[in-house]
């Protein structure tokens, strides 16, 4: 991996309490975050409080709102991040709803989207957050194989 390239860290956690301090932290130094949630957008505005202006919170809901990623819709997940990330410099991607995404699509074609979203970084960073015991060991482990990093709580 060169130096300016981004890189997609996964980060192995009941809750993603861990994720939420790694992205408070950028955000204080006045990085730009996309955080893609299973939560709604005004539950995590709530949680990043002082530096929620640093941040786009989108919902992974069917919904028809302007803040929501259908979840079933994964070329429109590719598209908001890609969207993000020309408009941003040296961005934070945060997907908190793996499984939501998995749930609509298996596991297969949501790692093939996440792989494909890591390949148009640039300089961003790209955390998913994930309980791993969720999810089948085969696919926790396909996850980490297109991961730069992987972090352990």
């Amino acid at each position: 991996m060169k130096e300016n390239e981004g890189k997609l860290i996964m980060i192995k956690e009941r809750v993603p309490l861990r994720t939420h301090e790694m992205l408070r932290r950028e955000l204080r130094k006045g990085r730009k975050a996309l955080y893609i949630s299973k939560h709604s957008p005004r539950q995590l505005e709530m949680q990043f409080e002082p530096v929620k202006e640093n941040m786009t919170a989108m919902w992974l809901s069917p919904r028809p709102d302007q803040d929501c990623i259908p979840p079933m819709n994964l070329q429109k997940f590719e598209d908001s991040i890609k969207e993000f990330l020309d408009e941003n410099e040296s961005p934070i991607v945060v997907l908190n709803g793996l499984d939501v995404l998995y749930m609509w699509n298996g596991i297969r074609p949501v790692i093939d989207s996440i792989n494909r979203a890591r390949g148009t970084l640039g300089k961003a960073e790209f955390f998913v957050s994930l309980d791993p015991n969720n999810y089948a060991p085969v696919h926790v482990g396909a996850l980490e194989k297109i991961s730069d990093e992987v972090v352990c709580t």
